[in-house]
């Protein structure tokens, strides 16, 4: 879920809080970033996080990072510069989301004292060019940020009217645009009464606000938006071979549309999760998905103060409640009998006399063995998965299935990596139905496994040309180039390559290009000829050019050649040139 922290670095941010003159709404910014990232490093220690500061521009401070001290050291050196520009940072966040794809939550967390701006940069200015227009295509940017969260948290008091004011234009903004997004701001206080001669010890103004209110808003959007997922993962039979765990981040309710005309149904994952059974990974393939999450072991900890932001680990023994009114009570109540018997202490175990069972006897620890040093399942996991190249089917609900394995990042960290297949038991065409699976000892002696399905050329394995970006269509066209400037030695290359453009255009319906290219070749023909050039090279490229532009050639199936003087030694038919 990677994160891309705001801050505003108008002059605006420089005002004094009122009633405050030791803080200024900067001051009070910086201290909420780093409580922000004091939760971040309990919560969600493997965010990516980004730092942008933004005025008339948007400048990126911090790249996407997990190291959190490099943020924690730049926004130290922000200084303000001149008005607020907030569209100028939400287009720059656009560009900086656009390599996280659209599979992972995308937050955006803006630290702003909600200054309006001026003249055609400001809100309203946006407001006003953008209302009536929105499908023009200098506004597609903003089909982009539909699935941002975009998490403004408002530094200002509302007895101020340039901060109610910038309140009401982002509601308004958010309004137009149908962009997700929360303001977090203090409650206005009424009626408040002026006390003289008095100081309060905590850090609260007068008015309600300062770095304690700070504080909070930052938790209230921790809370809404960085909460992980609590479950419980369970492989095998025994109740001792269960763990809590948390899925990070937190798996969005599914929306599963009605097979016929009607409502369609919101989908949970449950609170337990199933482990039943193991696939290798070469079977599993890459098949579609609807999100990635870790899998992280459950560690107790206590929330960072406010003052210190300690992080102090504490221990704390997990409990299992039993419901007798659930029809399973009597199996549960037996599962907690046979956990509570392994999970006896050893001086128990050997007070018992030679009748004990010296094989299921613990291992007394002579210290008190904190919870990160502890064996959970997912270390159990996670080195069985890892050593076997294997994944592990799991049960997230009712005919609804994903995957667990151990996932490498470049950094040559490995974690329990969960896939969340979408609803359903036959989503994976190649592995059938899901609840039909079973084990290879079933199989009769003689018969053989049609398990997975097989093909014998993969059409996913064959080379294609993508064109997502400008920068890819760039290179395609360059590379051409360059084998024409190598003519007569670079000729089946530069064919080749010529012909691969062609049939994706055209597969495209990118009939322009066509054009455009052979456009390119004229003009690189006449630049050799004004250059006393090659002679058979400007031959192959007006030639190219002119193969370019004709109807026949519009069909995908056929080829263009290179073009051979008649009685010349090394002709060769046009059906020999198969690309």
């Amino acid at each position: 879920m990677p994160t891309i922290i705001a801050l505003d670095a108008s002059l605006s941010m420089l005002r004094p809080v009122p009633g405050r003159n030791d803080h200024t709404y900067q001051s009070l910014a910086l201290k909420g970033i780093q409580h922000l990232l004091d939760n971040l490093t309990v919560a969600g220690k493997l965010e990516h996080l980004a730092l942008v500061t933004y005025s008339t521009v948007c400048e990126l401070k911090v790249d996407f990072t997990r190291d959190y001290d490099q943020i924690r050291q730049a926004i130290k050196k922000v200084e303000p510069l001149d008005k607020a520009c907030l569209i100028t940072m939400l287009k720059t966040c656009v560009s900086l989301m656009a390599s996280w794809g659209t599979q992972n939550v995308l937050q955006l967390v803006v630290f702003t004292d909600c200054g309006p701006g001026f003249g055609s940069t400001s809100i309203s200015g946006f407001l006003e060019s953008f209302i009536g227009k929105e499908a023009e295509p200098e506004y597609v940017w903003l089909k982009t940020m539909s699935p941002y969260h975009l998490n403004f948290i408002c530094l200002g008091v509302h007895s101020d009217l340039y901060f109610t004011r910038g309140l009401t234009l982002l509601q308004q903004l958010l309004d137009a645009t149908a962009l997700k997004g929360l303001l977090y701001m203090i409650k206005p206080i009424k009626n408040m009464e002026a006390s003289e001669g008095t100081s309060s010890s905590s850090h609260k103004n007068e008015q309600g606000f300062g770095r304690t209110a700070v504080f909070e808003l930052v938790e209230r959007m921790c809370e809404s938006n960085y909460k992980s997922t609590e479950v419980t993962l369970k492989c095998g039979h025994y109740a001792r071979l269960e763990s809590q765990v948390l899925i990070w981040p937190p798996p969005l309710p599914y929306e599963q549309p009605a097979p016929f005309s009607g409502d369609s149904t919101i989908r949970h994952i449950d609170q337990r999760i199933d482990v039943c059974g193991f696939l290798s990974l070469s079977d599993i393939g890459s098949p579609a998905t609807v999100s990635r999450h870790w899998v992280l072991a459950k560690v107790e900890r206590e929330k960072p103060t406010r003052r210190s932001g300690s992080l102090t680990p504490t221990s704390k023994p997990s409990k299992l409640t039993l419901d007798s009114s659930s029809p399973h009570y009597e199996l549960d109540k037996l599962e907690q009998d046979i956990r509570e018997f392994y999970m006896k202490d050893s001086k128990d175990t050997e007070e018992s006399g030679d009748d004990a069972d010296p094989g299921v006897a613990l291992k007394h620890s002579s210290g008190q063995q904190s919870e990160q040093q502890k064996d959970t399942l997912c270390m159990l996991l996670h080195g069985a998965l890892k050593l076997e190249n294997m994944a592990a089917l799991v049960t997230l609900g009712e005919k609804w299935y994903g995957f667990i394995y151990a996932y490498t990042d470049v950094k040559k960290k490995s974690n329990l990596m969960l896939h969340i297949l979408p609803p359903g038991v036959n989503v994976v065409p190649w592995l059938g139905d899901l609840d039909m699976l079973g084990f290879p000892e079933d199989l009769a002696p003689g018969e053989t496994s049609s398990f997975p399905v097989r093909s014998e050329r993969r059409s996913y394995s064959q080379s294609s040309v993508v064109w997502i970006r400008k920068a890819s269509l760039q290179s395609d066209v360059q590379k051409v180039l360059r084998h024409a400037k190598k003519m007569p030695d670079k000729t089946q290359h530069f064919y080749k390559e010529l012909n691969r453009i062609r049939r994706a255009a055209l597969a495209l319906g990118f009939v322009e290009l066509l054009e455009a290219l052979a456009m390119l070749l004229e003009k690189e023909c006449a630049q050799m000829s004004m250059n006393g050039l090659n002679n058979e090279c400007t031959i192959q490229l007006q030639h190219a050019a002119t193969e370019l532009r004709k109807t026949s050639n519009r069909d995908i199936k056929s080829t263009i050649v290179p073009l051979q003087k008649p009685g010349h030694p090394d002709a060769v038919p046009s059906s020999a040139y198969i690309y």
